[in-house]
């Protein structure tokens, strides 16, 4: 239950600090005074969006804070999963920045905007005059045969079987488009990797043959080169002849200064290995001729692996090696789709299946509800003064969708020559209300809601009405927390607790105050209701009345 709310720099209130309590509290006061002020406060704590100028002062933070009794309330899962601390008293709290940036609050911990509504929506249910709008709304009257039939476990269990039935559809759908996408390339997937694979991809092939075939186009240079330097080692008066007879010369020496057989050694070396370099000289030479069928495959295949190249875009033949693996990869793929649509398709047909079954067991229980639900609203309804009031439910079946297979529409009459209709051909502004209020206070005890506010939902009813509305809300509140902002006396006497809102001037600012009233203040605000501004004799007596017979 709500049992404090702080405001400060909203709107037209500069601070307040405003105790909520058990039972009914009446909110009144003169039009446009700010009443709803203190709604839009509220919602504003509960994660609502925050509209443009909320701040009193521009220049300063806006702040909005709800204290909020937890006790019996079960949250606690919700804190963990969220993994936010639990208090008893726990504290909501909105703040609005000067420049307009909104930040939220759960006992200090800064949270995003849609947990406070989450939390808010588990606490409070907040109706105006304009929610009766919803009353004609096909899917909020289904949601309301669902509160109140208490079939939140088989909702949930078909909104679950829904969920994996729609993920499993969606994926078929793919698979048949990638299916129809992936056939139609089918053919030509082939054919480049036939071409590819028949080429017989070798990594650095093509920098071998432009070795080779550069060397084929220059054989006679390197030849050249390699038989003149065979030529400068062995012919008659070469390095070689030379160095035999330098040998020759070395030797005779040694055989006189034994140091000298060191260099000898040397010289016998390099003339073994100048022998070996001008026997590898010739034998080059001879080698480099290249056979004219060898040197036309390599031109050939150069060719062939250059038009791959630009053909497919790309720069390396590795490249065009990891290509033609994709294209055998994407074949694999196609060749397996048929398997795996199957296996989807059962997937998805069985899905299917479940969810039909649980569809037929939420129908069923929501369709042995509809009678008695019509019969409990219209008991309901007579208590508020429509003693002919008849409501049913018209039901179709419909295919499988977000929220089950049904289709549900409330019929309503208030006349005992009047067939049932739908709401917008028969019910009237003040029948609509008090259709509503009867609606909210059968899913206020489905839910176990814990605080209820109703924002003039009782528009449209006055007199003998008005006090049997009111006593209908003094009964929710034996059970909840009911806050009421009304314009009839009727209901507000009957209010555990009054408050008023009045709108002034102060120091040249209009400021919006708010007074609890107790004894003669709440005879004479009420009194007020009665007969306007100027109150009379027969006007404070008709409010004492109302009070006495309110308790």
């Amino acid at each position: 239950m709500l049992r404090r709310l702080h405001i400060r720099n909203y709107l037209l209130i500069e601070e307040l600090d405003l105790p909520l309590h058990d039972g009914l509290t009446i909110i009144t006061g003169e039009t446009g005074s700010g009443k709803s002020i203190l709604i839009g406060a509220l919602a504003l704590a509960m994660g609502e969006r925050a509209e443009a100028g909320v701040a009193r002062d521009a220049q300063l933070r806006c702040v909005v804070e709800l204290e909020i009794d937890l006790r019996g309330v079960a949250v606690m899962d919700w804190f963990d999963r969220h993994e936010l601390p639990y208090e008893e008293r726990t504290i909501m709290r909105r703040q609005i920045e000067p420049g307009g940036r909104s930040r939220a609050f759960i006992n200090d911990t800064p949270v995003r905007i849609e947990l406070l509504r989450e939390l808010g929506g588990r606490i409070v249910h907040v109706h105006s005059q304009h929610h009766t709008l919803l009353l004609n709304d096909a899917h909020f009257q289904l949601g309301l045969v669902d509160h109140v039939a208490l079939t939140g476990s088989l909702v949930a269990n078909y909104v679950s079987a829904y969920a994996e039935w729609r993920l499993r559809a969606k994926e078929l759908q793919t698979l048949k488009e990638q299916e129809a996408q992936l056939r139609a390339e089918q053919d030509f997937l082939r054919y480049q990797w036939n071409e590819l694979t028949q080429a017989s991809l070798v990594p650095d092939e093509l920098a071998r043959i432009t070795t080779d075939l550069s060397r084929a186009e220059h054989a006679d240079e390197i030849r050249s080169a390699l038989l003149l330097f065979g030529n400068a080692l062995s012919n008659d008066a070469g390095l070689l002849d030379q160095l035999a007879t330098a040998r020759q010369q070395l030797a005779k020496a040694a055989r006189i200064d034994p140091k000298v057989e060191v260099v000898l050694e040397r010289v016998r070396t390099t003339e073994i290995e100048l022998k070996d370099l001008a026997d590898e000289a010739a034998n080059r030479a001879g080698a480099v001729e290249l056979d004219p069928a060898d040197l036309e495959r390599l031109r050939l295949r150069s060719d062939e692996l250059g038009r791959l190249l630009r053909k497919y875009h790309k720069e390396q033949v590795e490249e065009l090696i990891l290509l033609r693996d994709s294209l055998a990869t994407r074949l694999t793929t196609i060749d397996t789709l048929d398997d795996r649509l199957h296996a989807v398709e059962q997937d998805e047909q069985r899905n299917a299946n479940e969810v039909r079954v649980r569809g037929k067991a939420l129908s069923k229980a929501r369709t042995s509800a509809l009678v008695p639900l019509g019969d409990r609203i219209a008991l309901i309804l007579h208590d508020l003064g429509l003693p002919d009031t008849r409501v049913t439910f018209e039901h179709r079946s419909v295919e499988p969708g977000p929220r089950g297979m049904d289709a549900v529409r409330v019929m309503f009459s208030a006349n005992k020559d009047r067939a049932p209709s739908t709401l917008d051909k028969v019910a009237s502004g003040g029948e609509l209300s008090r259709l509503m209020l009867a609606l909210i206070s059968l899913t206020a005890d489905s839910q176990g809601t814990r605080t209820v506010i109703f924002d003039e939902i009782d528009t449209g009813v006055s007199g003998e009405v008005a006090d049997r509305v009111g006593a209908l809300m003094a009964r929710m509140g034996k059970e909840r927390q009911i806050l009421a902002i009304t314009h009839l006396p009727q209901i507000a006497s009957k209010g555990d607790h009054h408050l008023l809102v009045s709108k002034g001037e102060i120091e040249g600012q209009v400021r919006t105050r708010l007074t609890t009233l107790t004894g003669t203040e709440r005879v004479q605000a009420i009194a007020q209701m009665l007969s306007g501004r100027k109150v009379t004799k027969q006007a404070l007596e008709n409010a004492r009345v109302l009070l006495s017979t309110a308790k």
